[in-house]
C-alpha cells in the first residue's frame, strides 16, 4: 500500500459516547497484517468523561474456506507469537478441557500469553458463581489458576483456533517458506 493510500489514513467520526451520551470521536483506520489480510483499528474517546473503548475488526471479507489453525506452544518464545483472534472463532486448549466460543470476547490482535490473559480475565470477571458465597467448590479458581500457569512458558500445551469465516491469524516466523 503507498503511503497515500485513503485505506491507511485516519478518519475521524463525531458519536454520542456510549456512557454519558455527550459528543466524542471514532478513529478508523485500516493495516495490514503480511500474509494474512487488512483488519480495521477502530477506538472512541470521550473527552468529556473519559469512556475510551478500541475494537478491530476484519478486513477482507469471509474467506472461501474455514480455517483450523493448531499451535504447539513448547516454549515461552512461543507465548510472545503474534496472533489476531476474529469474533469468528473459537478457540481451545485440550490440555486443560478448555473451549472459549465465537464472540466471547470479540476480536482481538495480541499474543498468544496475551490471548491467556484476557481470557483468564473474561472468566474472572463474567463468573460469579467462581468464587466467594456463590462458589460451589475450588475447582474453578484451580481452573484459573492452569491457565495462569500456562504463561510460565516452561510448560507445553495446545492452541486451536476454529474460525468458519477464515479470519484467524498466527505469527509464523518461517513465512512465507
Amino acid at each position: 500500500m503507498a503511503d497515500d493510500d485513503p485505506r491507511k489514513m485516519v478518519s475521524k467520526f463525531p458519536v454520542p459516547c456510549y456512557t454519558c451520551d455527550k459528543m466524542g470521536n471514532v478513529q478508523m483506520c485500516y493495516s495490514s497484517i503480511p500474509f494474512f489480510k487488512e483488519i480495521i483499528l477502530m477506538a472512541f474517546v470521550c473527552d468529556f468523561c473519559g469512556y475510551r473503548n478500541s475494537e478491530i475488526k476484519e478486513g477482507g471479507g469471509i474467506g472461501e474456506k474455514a480455517k483450523k489453525i493448531t499451535l504447539r506452544v513448547k516454549d515461552d518464545t512461543d507465548l510472545n507469537r503474534d496472533i489476531f483472534k476474529s469474533a469468528t472463532a473459537k478457540f481451545s486448549i485440550p490440555e486443560l478441557g478448555f473451549d472459549m466460543d465465537a464472540g466471547s470476547m470479540g476480536s482481538l490482535y495480541t499474543t498468544v500469553e496475551g490471548l491467556i490473559m484476557k481470557a483468564h480475565a473474561e472468566l474472572e470477571t463474567n463468573n460469579p458463581f467462581g468464587k466467594g458465597d456463590s462458589k460451589d467448590s475450588d475447582k474453578f479458581m484451580e481452573f484459573l489458576d492452569k491457565l495462569t500457569a500456562l504463561r510460565s512458558g516452561t510448560i507445553p500445551f495446545t492452541i486451536i483456533f476454529d474460525d468458519p469465516a477464515d479470519n484467524c491469524f498466527v505469527y509464523n516466523p518461517m513465512a512465507p517458506e
